[in-house]
C-alpha cells in the first residue's frame, strides 16, 4: 500500500535548460562533457520530481574566434541525442560591431611599448584633446584603471563618464533561446504536459513566464541554481523553490570519453 501512494504521488518533470547560461556557470570546472538528463536525475533523486524529457537550449557557435569550436560543439550535440527524452532547440548568434563608451581601461601601471620605448599610465582619467581634422570629435576623457583584485567576487558596478572615449567593440548576441524557452514552459503548462518544471538558467527574462506558471497555473517550477553568487532575488520570488548544482552532480554527470555503441569521442580540449 505505501509503495502505491508513493508511486501515486510522483510528479512528472520536463527540465527546460538555458545551454550558454549552464555553460558559463561551469565551463572552468573540467565538467562540460555533461549529459545533462543524468544531472536533473542526480539533483531530484529521492525526491518526488521523476524527469520525463529534457529540452536544451542553445544556438550554433560560428566559429570566427576559435575555427574548432562548431566541431567540438556539434560533437557535444550528438552526444545528447544519444540520450532519451533529450530534445535540442536552436536560436541563432548575431555578430555585429558596436560603438561604447570606456568604463574603465585596466593598464594602469602597466608597461606599454611603442616605438619610443615604454610608456607607463598611472591610474587616473586621461583628457583627450579633439582632432582637428574631424569636425564632430570633441574633447573626451580615457579612463585607465586596473583589474580588480582577484578573490574579490565581482568587478565593482561604474557607469563610464558621459564623455568617455568611445571604443568599437564586437559582440556575438545569442537571439531566441530565452523567448524558446518561456514559450514552451508556459505553453507546456496549459498543455498540461508536466505536473512540475525544472528550469536551469539565472536568467531574469523568465521571471514572468515562470510566475504564470507557479501563480496563475499553480505548478511547480524548481529553479536549479549553478552560480557561486546565488540564484537572481526576482527569480527565487516566484520559483516554486530552489535547489543547488553541487560539483558532485556534475561529476557523476559526465559522458564517457567514448559514448559506448557509437563513434562518438569527446573532444580533446573540451
Amino acid at each position: 500500500m505505501w509503495l502505491l501512494l508513493f508511486w501515486r504521488i510522483l510528479l512528472n518533470t520536463i527540465v527546460y535548460i538555458d545551454g550558454f547560461n549552464l555553460y558559463y556557470a561551469i565551463r572552468n570546472k573540467g565538467c562540460k562533457w555533461l549529459n545533462v538528463r543524468a544531472l536533473a536525475e542526480s539533483v531530484l533523486a529521492k525526491s518526488q520530481y521523476t524527469v520525463i524529457s529534457v529540452k536544451y537550449y542553445t544556438a550554433r557557435v560560428s566559429g570566427s574566434t576559435d575555427p574548432g569550436q562548431p566541431a567540438r560543439q556539434q560533437m557535444y550535440f550528438k552526444a545528447l541525442w544519444t540520450v532519451p527524452g533529450i530534445e535540442i532547440h536552436l536560436g541563432k548568434f548575431l555578430a555585429k560591431n558596436q560603438w561604447r563608451p570606456v568604463v574603465t581601461l585596466p593598464v594602469a601601471n602597466r608597461q606599454i611599448d611603442n616605438s619610443n620605448g615604454p610608456v607607463v599610465f598611472p591610474k587616473g582619467d586621461y583628457p583627450v584633446h579633439p582632432d582637428a581634422t574631424l569636425p564632430n570629435c570633441q574633447h573626451e576623457l580615457l579612463p585607465v584603471g586596473s583589474y580588480p583584485p582577484p578573490g574579490n567576487g565581482k568587478a565593482p558596478t561604474i557607469a563610464p563618464y558621459a564623455d568617455a572615449i568611445k571604443v568599437q567593440i564586437h559582440t556575438m548576441e545569442e537571439k531566441g533561446s530565452d523567448v524558446n524557452l518561456a514559450c514552451h514552459l508556459v505553453n507546456d503548462a496549459w498543455a498540461k504536459r508536466f505536473d512540475a518544471a525544472v528550469v536551469i538558467s539565472n536568467d531574469t527574462d523568465l521571471v514572468e513566464p515562470i510566475r504564470s506558471v507557479t501563480q496563475e497555473l499553480k505548478k511547480n517550477v524548481l529553479i536549479f541554481s549553478m552560480s557561486k553568487f546565488g540564484t537572481s532575488p526576482p527569480l527565487q520570488k516566484v520559483a516554486t523553490s530552489v535547489l543547488h548544482i553541487h560539483n558532485t552532480h556534475l561529476k557523476a554527470a559526465q559522458f564517457p570519453a567514448v559514448i559506448p555503441g557509437t563513434s562518438i569521442v569527446k573532444p580533446a580540449t573540451w
